[in-house]
């Protein structure tokens, strides 16, 4: 059967990846772009699911909300403490790479 999509795939990534998101069932659990991303990070196939952090429309709110999900931010931070967002991704990124908005944890 005929699925664009799948094409599409192919010719962004190359068929030896295909066949590895395919035989570890990655296609339908996430979305074609994200595994895309991860290809041009160079994240193997098999280290995606360990990696893959999620989108964001920037690194600021990337390392946001990965300290608000770790409880690396304490609930009850008083207004007057401001955060340099920018500054504290910069670190974080260290650790990640991106594309396209998809955030990969670097294995």
């Amino acid at each position: 059967m005929y699925n664009p999509e799948m094409r599409y795939f192919i010719q962004d990534t190359s068929i030896d990846y295909a066949k590895d998101c395919r035989e570890l069932g990655l296609f339908g659990e996430y979305e074609l772009e994200a595994l895309i991303s991860a290809f041009r990070c160079e994240i193997d196939a098999e280290d995606f699911k360990e990696a893959y952090s999620g989108e964001w429309p920037s690194d600021e709110s990337f390392a946001e909300d990965l300290l608000q999900q770790t409880g690396d931010i304490p609930r009850d931070l008083p207004w007057y403490v401001e955060i340099d967002w920018k500054t504290t991704a910069e670190n974080i990124m260290q650790d990640y790479i991106e594309d396209s908005g998809h955030y990969f944890l670097i294995v």
